[in-house]
């Protein structure tokens, strides 16, 4: 019994108070005696007050226990109290109680610690909001996709972003969405999931979201490929035996287009028409299968040879190829390499192919400005990636096509191809970097083409 000592001083009082009031009794009734019953009065007194004030005491101590626990302390101790007193027992159980609190304190911490150390490792953004739209948890992968510091209410993100603030606010537990989102002119795809977690008082709704257009991109030129390649598997096996077939015809009409006589069979009129008709059905032939065989370098990339490219020296060698075309249209061609030197690790026939197709697109973009200006700049980030801008002050790129620029065979020019931006982004891609529109508005178009440093 952890106070035992107690117990027994508790039943001597009692004793003692029972005998004292038995002798009260006596001297009161059998042998009255004033002065006799004054002093035990007193001595009643005393004992009833040394009892209380031992109840007292432990009821202080278990006040004192309980407001320490309330208050999550974990550094009071009891050991060193009243040493040797009745409650000696008692004080050592309250510092085991508090020690095994301080243990679990502890471990909660370093299990808190260790989320929130596995959150912020992670690449997914993950915010929680409360039934308050208060944030209560935002990692620096969400800060980062969203383009904000400081995320605390649901009016941060109403603020920055409305169309993703509904989308967060009515998507359901368990449910999935994939919106589109533009930050720092760059083009998200957001894969966005929901779940719900009910506390006592409270509900918390947690939200993850990814960006997951390297992939939508990587997964749509694969489809893209495959589509070509059965495309023009149909279209050369058709176009070859179309040609052959021509120039046989025209060969015999030629050849057997008179009777030995000399009469013909058909008037000479006719046979000009059918061989000129012929003649435009084998050059449309032939133009289709050159059509098809461009078309299959979007399928036949080959791999790069990847080796330490000099950025100065890459942008002078693609002023000097586009000279005469620059100097023609009186363009204001600059070139910017900002932290002196920088070399990246990439195939630099792959490159140069990628510049020129971004800067031909530039230059046709500014014939219709009278000063027209492209700029062609890098740099180099913390985690060693090189940016390359291709910048021109065009007409620009309406919003509503942003995300068809890159798809084979989209082109807003009258006699373009379709297939320079996207064969320039694979070329990206298969260096292990992208190629993205970071912004277009009039006056203000920006390719920006990520490489790793070498």
């Amino acid at each position: 019994m952890l106070l035992k000592k107690h117990h027994i001083n508790i039943w001597l009082r009692i004793a003692g108070i029972t005998i004292n009031c038995m002798v009260i009794a006596y001297f009161a009734i059998i042998h009255p005696d004033w002065l006799i019953l004054a002093n035990l009065l007193v001595v009643l007194i005393a004992q009833v007050l040394l009892l209380v004030r031992s109840q007292n005491a432990i009821n202080r101590e278990l006040e004192l226990f309980f407001d320490t626990l309330k208050s999550f302390d974990s550094t009071s101790k009891f050991a060193h109290r009243l040493q040797g007193k009745d409650f000696s027992e008692i004080y050592k159980k309250f510092d085991d109680i508090i020690e095994s609190f301080q243990a679990v304190k502890i471990e909660n911490q370093q299990q808190n610690e260790y989320l929130g150390t596995l959150i912020e490792h992670i690449n997914i953004g993950i915010i929680s909001i409360n039934s308050r739209g208060d944030v209560t948890l935002a990692n620096s992968a969400a800060k980062k996709l969203l383009g904000i510091s400081n995320l605390k209410t649901f009016g941060n993100l109403e603020n920055l972003e409305p169309t993703l603030s509904s989308t967060l606010k009515s998507i359901e537990p368990n449910e999935q969405r994939l919106i589109s989102l533009f930050r720092s002119g760059n083009l998200m795809q957001l894969s966005v999931r929901a779940s719900m977690i009910k506390f006592r008082n409270d509900e918390v709704k947690i939200i993850s979201f990814q960006n997951i257009k390297n992939e939508m991109d990587a997964r749509e030129m694969e489809g893209w490929q495959k589509l070509i390649r059965v495309l023009t598997h149909e279209l050369m096996n058709s176009a070859g035996p179309i040609n052959s077939t021509i120039s046989t015809l025209l060969e015999l009409l030629s050849e057997n287009s008179k009777l030995p006589d000399g009469q013909t069979i058909y008037p000479p009129e006719v046979i000009a028409d059918i061989t000129q008709g012929l003649k435009i059905i084998e050059e449309r032939s032939s133009g289709m299968v050159e059509f098809v065989t461009r078309f299959r370098n979007l399928t036949l990339i080959p791999k790069p040879n990847q080796v330490g490219v000099n950025i100065i020296s890459l942008f002078e060698s693609i002023k000097i190829l586009l000279n005469d075309e620059l100097k023609n249209h009186n363009i204001d061609f600059s070139t910017i390499v900002t932290a002196g030197s920088i070399t990246v690790l990439a195939d630099r026939g792959m490159l140069e192919q990628i510049l020129i197709n971004l800067t031909k697109n530039a230059i046709e973009a500014v014939q219709a400005k009278q000063t027209p200006i492209i700029k062609l700049s890098a740099w180099k980030d913390s985690a060693n990636n090189v940016f390359i801008e291709i910048v021109d002050n065009g007409a620009g790129i309406p919003p509503e096509l942003h995300d068809k620029v890159f798809v084979p065979f989209f082109t807003t020019r009258k006699n373009g191809t379709g297939i320079g931006l996207s064969l320039s982004r694979q070329l990206a891609n298969v260096q292990g970097g992208s190629l993205s529109l970071s912004r277009s508005i009039s006056g203000d178009t920006i390719f920006t083409l990520r490489l790793k440093s070498s």
